[in-house]
């Protein structure tokens, strides 16, 4: 799953939310520069969070590579994101960073801390998780992009990481979900 595939995945989440928690309860916090940083909706039918903070990424489950700085290429790359429906939720994780390290050097670091949350699947391109306690697999091809998986479907960590500049961007990305 890339950054943009994050996004999308947090945008999806709370339209299709939108709907079933139209009569309901809307918190929108704003950051010092007046851009949306907390939203929570409560309903009857569910409850969807998004908690972005530009400087302060959330707990993926992964190490930061030692050297690594936040991204600022986008003010919504770090994000903690939960949706509650009835017996169903899923929290994603989301945190950004650049490195002067190239892309081979962080995929090196990520091959071995993925390893403890099961077999590392490599793939140019995006991961796809659907078989329960199966690895992933490659779904679609990127030029540029390289991701490493580990995980089920129901618990997964993804490292995504391109070069940027004369170093890297990488991505770390934890999914749980849970079915009632």
């Amino acid at each position: 799953m890339n950054a943009s595939a994050a996004r999308y995945l947090i945008l999806l989440a709370a339209l299709a939310a939108a709907p079933a928690l139209a009569a309901c309860g809307i918190s929108v916090d704003k950051d010092e520069n007046g851009r949306n940083a907390d939203v929570n909706i409560r309903s009857p039918f569910g409850n969807v969070s998004v908690q972005a903070d530009k400087d302060t990424p959330p707990d993926t489950g992964l190490p930061v590579r030692p050297g690594a700085r936040v991204s600022h290429a986008d003010d919504h790359d770090n994000a903690n994101v939960n949706v509650e429906a009835g017996p169903f939720a899923v929290k994603v994780r989301v945190a950004r960073y650049e490195h002067d390290d190239t892309p081979d050097a962080v995929l090196e670091y990520y091959r071995k801390e993925l390893a403890r949350y099961g077999s590392v699947t490599e793939c140019r391109g995006n991961l796809d998780f659907k078989d329960g306690t199966a690895p992933p697999r490659c779904k679609e091809r990127a030029r540029d992009e390289m991701q490493l998986g580990a995980g089920s479907e129901k618990d997964n960590h993804v490292v995504s990481v391109k070069p940027r500049g004369g170093g890297s961007e990488f991505t770390l990305v934890h999914v749980q979900t849970t079915r009632g």
